[in-house]
């Protein structure tokens, strides 16, 4: 009788998996490489997309950012300022439409 190990059956090698993106990994992924190509290309110090895609009557709106947050956080900031201002102008223009 000897001390040496037996030899075990080899057992074949598990197979691995195939990962799968959903549509939504995918698009963020996709958002994201074109926000670090526009930071590449442009030299921009912040990068803020937004987006809407509409699904059976819902519509749902997505971003992504790219840089120094206080940035980004200044831009979104900036952007809410702009579409603020927009609905004040339109809404000013309705009132005079609405006087002839």
């Amino acid at each position: 009788m000897t001390d040496e190990p037996k030899e075990q059956p080899k057992q074949p090698k598990p197979k691995p998996t195939p990962s799968t993106l959903s549509a939504e990994d995918i698009e963020a992924s996709t958002m994201a490489r074109l926000c670090r190509e526009a930071v590449e290309v442009v030299g921009a110090d912040a990068i803020l997309v937004v987006w809407t895609k509409q699904r059976r009557r819902k519509t749902t709106v997505y971003q992504t950012a790219l840089g120094n947050g206080l940035t980004v956080a200044g831009l979104m900031r900036w952007v809410a300022e702009k579409v603020e201002e927009s609905e004040e102008t339109e809404d000013e223009e309705e009132e005079e439409d609405g006087e002839d």
